[in-house]
């Protein structure tokens, strides 16, 4: 290779050098990049890591919370997904709004079935969301509203477009 490099004319000789310059330096990027990439998963792992091992340390406590929660909750009064879409509806029906009700979204554990549905309002006046809300509260902790979205209705004039999110935790008896 040196013979090779040696019998090149000056300006041959350059253009290697730098050419080989560049690929040093390409390889030389992408192998940082590499590295910082890896050094970020390794401190994103690490810090997961961290956080699990908090909520592993705090098992007790949180067992004995959520079993003191669980115990004042009483279980005839929970909603299945059916219920929270009925009680929904009465509610609104009750506030003088008409509700566009999703289809409720439920995820499942051994103890537990937590429901979601997205409830919209068109052209609603204040009064009477500020109405249903009053009466969502009242079903607290067993109904709960998890997002709200309020926008105006430009077609409307003092008219709100509303999307909630509303939520309820059904016990499931063993």
């Amino acid at each position: 290779m040196r013979a090779w490099f040696a019998a090149r004319n000056r300006r041959e000789q350059v253009l290697v050098t730098v050419f080989a310059l560049m690929l040093a330096l390409a390889w030389l990027f992408a192998a940082a990049g590499r590295v910082r990439t890896r050094l970020d998963a390794w401190r994103s792992a690490r810090a997961e890591h961290t956080a699990q091992q908090l909520w592993l340390d705090r098992q007790a406590e949180i067992e004995s919370r959520s079993a003191s929660a669980v115990s004042n909750l009483d279980a005839t009064r929970t909603y299945d997904a059916t219920r929270l879409v009925a009680t929904v509806s009465t509610l609104a029906n009750g506030a003088g709004l008409s509700p566009a009700v999703d289809p409720p979204v439920t995820q499942r554990t051994p103890q537990f079935a937590y429901h979601t549905a997205r409830v919209t309002f068109r052209r609603a006046a204040l009064p009477a969301l500020l109405s249903f809300y009053d009466e969502v509260n009242k079903q607290a902790p067993y109904l709960n509203l998890e997002r709200i979205a309020v926008q105006t209705d430009r077609g409307a004039a003092g008219a709100l477009n509303v999307t909630l999110e509303i939520s309820a935790t059904q016990i499931i008896r063993q």
